[in-house]
């Protein structure tokens, strides 16, 4: 899954590196690590006041540690037998051997989430929230170190190539993807629109990989899809990713509802693997008064004592809470979209119909620096508004329906997957077609969506 759940906004620009020396590089190293390991937010002046409380707490002891790092990577541009003469090319391997020295020290952290990123893989995830990128269209995750297809987009060369869900990307172009992060399999899958990629696939239920050749196309990925379902007046509203542009769509395809005469809205959280946390604090706004209660708990400390802070519901827009809702999950539902998902059945105010989803809760905040790079650091969990606790648990639907046979029967080549969201899409028709019609007032958070 790409990286983009559960974010919060970038650090204020003044946190950013100011300096493109070789000394820069490794002082970065210091001045990030430190970053890692206080976890905060702050301007230049206070991050270095931090920086200096920190060491002076170590002793002497934590300062030699950092000092070995610039003593390790003056030794390497200086004695290394293959260091490159060329003063640029020089100046590009120092460069190289302080990202590998930032991403090494999130190796030894016991979450997955808390990584560094070089300039070409943090644009590509800012790419994907405003939702312009060039690529095949592809949602992906890594699971035990391979590279997964969640779904290809509607329409993309993923799903004109034929890619399926668990699909797995063995290879790109003949480079072993098994065992790279998401971030660095990814940089080799996408490219300029009009180039084709060369994908080598391993697919469940088919004895032998096979190759798919998929020509790049520059992308406009819609975060939000409407339609009414054929034969019935219920909406139904697919939010892909909670980027820059869902809470605008998500106000349309509302209205367009309400001008439809939509008597029930299914919300499509499957394989949304999250974005904005204000952007799913702004969609449970759409379907929650705000006066309920909060949309979620971050929680920042992990001691008994703690008490976590309450982040409010934002409203606004397109405000349907007198309509019947149906939310849809899967095993792809991660972050933002649970945290959405899983107010929405707190409140009561939505049956949840689906599989259990991924369970990313926790919270990174992204720091930016001038050259591109980013740190994106652990911070919180974020929990539903009954303090239920997201990561590595996910949300359980009131109505499950598995996304594959649970006794390890092969999947085959006919898109079971197909099967499954057909089934799951029939069961939330079927749920909404005996509810409450759109012109009663919506019942208390306690109720169910049948008419009493």
């Amino acid at each position: 899954m790409t990286d983009t759940n559960d974010l919060m906004p970038p650090s204020d620009p003044s946190t950013r590196a100011r300096s493109s020396s070789s000394f820069f590089w490794w002082r970065a190293v210091q001045i990030v690590s430190l970053g890692l390991l206080i976890a905060v937010t702050a301007f230049a002046a206070g991050m270095l006041t931090e920086r200096n409380l920190v060491l002076d707490g170590l002793g002497s002891g934590g300062e030699d540690e950092f000092d070995r790092v610039d003593a390790v990577g003056e030794l390497l541009t200086e004695e290394y037998y293959y260091r490159p003469t060329d003063p640029e090319q020089l100046e590009e391997f120092r460069r190289q051997l302080a990202y590998g020295a930032l991403a090494g020290m999130t190796t030894p952290l016991e979450d997955e989430y808390t990584s560094f990123l070089v300039p070409a893989d943090a644009g590509p995830i800012a790419a994907h929230l405003s939702g312009e990128y060039e690529g095949i269209g592809v949602t992906i995750e890594s699971r035990d170190g391979n590279l997964v297809v969640l779904a290809p987009l509607p329409g993309s060369p993923a799903a004109k190539a034929g890619l399926l869900p668990k699909d797995v990307i063995e290879a790109a172009d003949g480079h072993v993807l098994h065992g790279l992060t998401v971030e660095e399999a990814a940089a080799l899958v996408r490219g300029p629109a009009g180039s084709t990629v060369r994908l080598t696939i391993r697919r469940p239920g088919v004895p032998e990989p096979f190759a798919v050749e998929v020509v790049r196309e520059k992308l406009t990925q819609p975060a939000v899809t409407y339609e009414i379902q054929p034969g019935t007046k219920v909406a139904v509203i697919r939010i892909l990713v909670f980027g820059d542009q869902t809470i605008e769509q998500l106000d349309g395809a509302l209205q367009q509802a309400r001008t439809d005469g939509a008597t029930g809205v299914v919300l499509d959280l499957r394989n949304n693997g999250g974005g904005w946390v204000t952007s799913a604090q702004e969609t449970i706004g759409r379907f929650v008064p705000t006066e309920w209660g909060p949309a979620l708990f971050r929680d920042e400390d992990p001691t008994p004592e703690n008490t976590p802070e309450s982040l409010p519901i934002l409203g606004g827009g397109q405000q349907v809470y007198d309509l019947p809702l149906v939310v849809l999950v899967n095993e792809g539902t991660a972050s933002a979209s649970e945290i959405v998902a899983g107010a929405l059945k707190d409140y009561g105010r939505a049956k949840i119909i689906g599989a259990r989803t991924f369970g990313k809760g926790s919270v990174q905040r992204v720091h930016n620096f001038d050259d591109g790079s980013s740190a994106r650091i652990t911070i919180a969990q974020w929990l539903t508004p009954q303090q239920r606790v997201i990561e590595d648990q996910g949300i359980e639907p009131d109505i499950v329906i598995p996304p594959a046979p649970a006794d390890g029967t092969p999947v085959a080549t006919e898109r079971p997957a197909q099967d499954v969201d057909a089934e799951q899409l029939r069961a939330a028709i079927e749920l909404l077609s005996a509810a409450c019609p759109s012109s009663q007032t919506t019942p208390p958070p306690d109720a169910d969506l049948q008419c009493r």
